[in-house]
């Protein structure tokens, strides 16, 4: 699924997970991820359950970071560890970068009150070439494409859902040999295209074009979709259901997960234009689509 994942650069670096005389870990253990020795794939070693102090401290004695590039500061906020680096890690090169990123996040996120990793340059989220934030990271984003070439491309046919002309319903919309990243997840890759809006005159688009995505990740089979809060004040002259459920009726149509939970930057405590409940994951509605 995952976007920013892959592991191969011309010769194809591939993920290590247990490396050479490593022990099965306990359940009162953890492993500490790292780059090897040529730093072109990832090993990990065994270490006693620690929390994210003492695995900085691990990280910097494998010297995880290239040199320059340091965490300033880190924030933990329900279940959600941000990562603070100075401007440096923007220098590393691009194989560097998703190894290092990948041993950080599948790291911590072995720990109980870290479900989630972002990554920041200053008070900036870390983004892609094409300006896309990373947003919330999962280890599962790490795992799932090993093996794809990170610039490599392919095309797909996706099933979305846009407002129909009274903005009171869903219309579905067939788009055909979209072409995207190999490494994008295919979540992303709806809530990016529903993004984009529509052209045709008897649909409407549903997500406002001020909005940010801050970030998409699957946990457990609940996607996870982080918006900025334009997404909650720049809203379209819809029904509200109409707007929501867009989203989460085109995720679960094109994606293997079966509920869709949405964040305004990070939160869930949210009641979408005092109608939709976004504090718990959403199913898919068949109600609100237009026969």
């Amino acid at each position: 699924m995952m976007k920013k994942i892959l592991l191969l650069l011309g010769s194809m670096f591939c993920i290590i997970f247990v490396g050479c005389g490593v022990k099965e870990k306990q359940s009162n253990e953890m492993y500490i991820y790292y780059l090897n020795a040529d730093g072109n794939a990832l090993v990990q070693e065994v270490y006693p359950l620690m929390d994210v102090d003492g695995i900085l401290d691990k990280m910097k004695m494998h010297t995880l970071l290239p040199h320059g590039v340091e965490i300033e500061k880190y924030k933990l906020d329900r279940l959600q560890l941000m990562l603070y680096f100075n401007e440096a890690y923007l220098d590393m090169n691009k194989s560097t970068e998703v190894l290092v990123r990948a041993a950080i996040v599948q790291t911590m996120t072995q720990l109980s009150n870290v479900e989630f990793v972002s990554f920041y340059i200053g008070n900036d989220m870390l983004r892609d070439n094409e300006g896309n934030a990373y947003g919330l990271m999962t280890a599962q984003d790490f795992v799932q494409n090993t093996g794809s070439s990170i610039d490599s491309y392919q095309t797909t046919d996706l099933r979305l859902y846009f407002a129909d002309k009274e903005g009171k319903q869903l219309k579905e919309t067939k788009k055909s040999n979209i072409r995207y990243n190999a490494n994008t997840a295919i979540e992303r890759l709806v809530v990016e295209q529903l993004m984009k809006g529509t052209s045709s005159t008897s649909n409407q688009s549903v997500i406002p074009k001020t909005t940010k995505l801050l970030g998409v990740s699957v946990k457990d089979g609940v996607c996870y979709v982080n918006f900025d809060s334009k997404f909650v004040t720049d809203s379209y002259d819809l029904n509200p259901e109409v707007t929501i459920y867009a989203i989460v009726n085109s995720i679960i149509a094109n994606a293997n997960v079966t509920k869709v939970q949405i964040l305004i930057e990070g939160a869930n405590d949210v009641m979408y234009k005092n109608i939709v409940d976004l504090s718990k994951p959403l199913e898919w509605n068949v109600e609100i689509v237009k026969e």
